[in-house]
């Protein structure tokens, strides 16, 4: 399993070398404020390597997304504590009302 991580990584290191080389024509990124036509308020114009404008969109899509999702396994496992909190506690309850000579056990301590 490690080699074939190890190798989609490198097709995808090879493929962003590839792309790079044939979009390396220059651009000018603009812009548009409603105020930019102002002479007080003036915005450079920056020229930059195509790849570099889609990579750095690919690269922000990710981080975006990536953020997004520890968002929501923080939440998912913050609720799985107080599930799990809320289930012992129903436990002992169950036990508390069973009596000190019951031998029944319950099925939730089995699996877990």
């Amino acid at each position: 399993m490690r080699g074939v991580k190890t190798l989609l990584w490198m097709l995808a290191i090879f493929v962003v070398i590839v792309f790079s080389v044939q979009n390396q024509n220059e651009i000018q990124l603009r812009f548009a404020f409603p105020w930019e036509s102002h002479p007080w308020f003036e915005v450079p114009r920056v020229l930059l390597p195509l790849f570099l404008v889609i990579l750095c969109a690919i690269f922000l899509g990710v981080l975006i997304g990536g953020v997004g999702d520890m968002i929501q396994r923080f939440q998912l496992k913050r609720s799985l504590r107080k599930n799990q909190k809320k289930m012992e506690m129903l436990e002992r309850e169950i036990e508390s009302l069973r009596g000190p000579g019951s031998s029944q056990t319950s099925s939730f301590k089995e699996e877990g």
